[in-house]
């Protein structure tokens, strides 16, 4: 199988992704009573203790396999240069720890509620997957700074996880904030888009590579 066909299999994997974790979140969160998507995290919908943590599980096992294929497609294009590496482990390091998050659940909701092994297994895995998404798109805004046909994202990747990392010290802080939920969403949103137009470009220069 020829490297622009693999590039263009994994790559439909990074598009398919962030529309597939956000329709997956809206689905579990309808048949989650009393959530909010304003105030309750999206791990809340797969804790421990949830009647139907399922979805949430699979959505969150799935998309960390698809973003794994697509560091290696983005790896695949990128090839030379340190930056070029970091950016893949990063990234394929952020895929699977969304994996693992699917099969550790964090601690039921509410105040007082001790941590257990499951749930600081759950919180060390979401909060290495940030911050090895963020690594990642460090490392590949420096990858792609002098290639003509990646013009502009450089400065679009700083912007957005410069924007990402705001909203992540913020939610880091959620207990002592309103609306953490939001907050969530709103620095995941960034990360999906990010991921959702540069799969888009990679599947696009798949072509002209030919």
């Amino acid at each position: 199988m020829r490297r622009n066909t693999v590039t263009r299999i994994l790559t439909l994997g990074g598009i398919v992704a962030p529309p597939l974790m956000i329709t997956l979140i809206f689905i579990a969160a309808a048949g989650t009573p009393g959530y909010s998507h304003i105030h309750d995290t999206i791990s809340k919908l797969s804790e421990q203790g949830s009647t139907s943590p399922e979805i949430m599980t699979v959505a969150f096992i799935a998309y960390g396999i698809l973003i794994i294929g697509f560091s290696y497609a983005l790896y695949i294009h990128l090839r030379h240069g340190i930056r070029a590496h970091i950016a893949w482990v990063a990234f394929m390091l952020y895929g699977l720890c969304m994996v693992l998050a699917g099969f550790y659940q964090d601690i039921p909701g509410g105040e007082g509620v001790p941590l257990n092994p499951e749930g600081i297994a759950h919180n060390a895995v979401i909060i290495t997957s940030c911050i090895s998404f963020l690594i990642g798109m460090w490392a590949f805004a420096g990858s792609v700074y002098r290639r003509p046909s990646w013009f502009g994202f450089t400065w679009f990747t700083i912007i957005a996880s410069f924007i990402g990392l705001v909203f992540s010290i913020i939610f880091a802080v959620q207990s002592y904030v309103p609306a953490s939920g939001l907050l969530q969403r709103i620095f995941y949103l960034v990360l999906l888009i990010w991921i959702e137009i540069i799969s888009i470009w990679l599947f696009r220069l798949s072509f002209k590579e030919e």
